[in-house]
């Protein structure tokens, strides 16, 4: 009798205009789950992240309310109203893309998903997220909240459990798992570990040299969606 295809599962947290690995990630998986119920890392991707524009990288930052924040997960946290972050990042953004081949195609619709934020974070960027699947084409994946789910623990436990409630035969880590991941949670829940080999692609930027690990706006910008999946599809596995 043939083998029933493994189910994969890939967890992470939530990411303001996630790179290329974020999305590689995803493709490879059958359900991604969107880890919204950890405490937010400061200076980490959650409300940031990179530009490239003529002057060289800059960041985008949506602004939020800190008073707490160590109590609170990502889902918990709130967007500042007070800073006038909604009318910066698109303005920065056609500073640095408008020239770009498709950036006509696609800025309408990032200003007006940033532009129609509301106060959660969290809400924002699975809003997010789920623009910029369909932009690139990545279809039939389940995407699942873990605010949304029964799954509790910390660490490894926390990431065991969750893949475990989705089904999964195979948890789908970055690479950087391999540095602290305690397999015994997996071993127990008979789950395989597999670690991802995501190979940054190089395109064309319109500049002399190539910055890697820029926000997926940069390859959409310059490649369309189809064009950022085909070069997803080759950027290992």
């Amino acid at each position: 009798m043939r083998e029933a295809p493994s189910l994969i599962v890939s967890i992470h947290q939530p990411a303001y205009l996630p790179w290329l690995g974020y999305f590689h990630k995803i493709l490879h998986s059958d359900i991604f789950v969107f880890l919204d119920t950890v405490q937010l890392e400061k200076n980490g991707f959650a409300n940031r992240n990179r530009v490239r524009a003529a002057s060289g990288v800059e960041w985008l930052t949506v602004p939020l309310l800190m008073k707490g924040h160590v109590d609170k997960s990502i889902g918990e946290m709130k967007i500042n109203p007070a800073v006038n972050w909604k009318r910066k990042h698109p303005g920065t953004l056609a500073q640095a893309y408008r020239g770009c081949p498709y950036y006509e195609k696609y800025a309408g619709d990032i200003e007006a998903l940033i532009n129609g934020a509301g106060d959660s974070l969290g809400d924002f960027l699975f809003e997010m997220l789920g623009y910029f699947l369909d932009a690139l084409g990545i279809q039939g994946k389940k995407i699942m909240r873990t605010s949304e789910m029964k799954a509790s623990g910390s660490r490894s436990d926390l990431l065991a459990a969750i893949a475990s409630e989705c089904g999964a035969d195979v948890y789908l880590s970055g690479v950087a798992g391999r540095d602290y991941l305690d397999f015994e949670p997996f071993n127990e829940g008979g789950i395989e570990v597999s670690f991802q080999e995501f190979r940054h692609p190089t395109y064309d930027q319109g500049y002399s040299t190539f910055e890697p690990n820029m926000g997926v706006q940069d390859a959409l910008f310059n490649l369309g969606g189809q064009g950022v999946l085909e070069m997803l599809e080759k950027a290992g596995t």
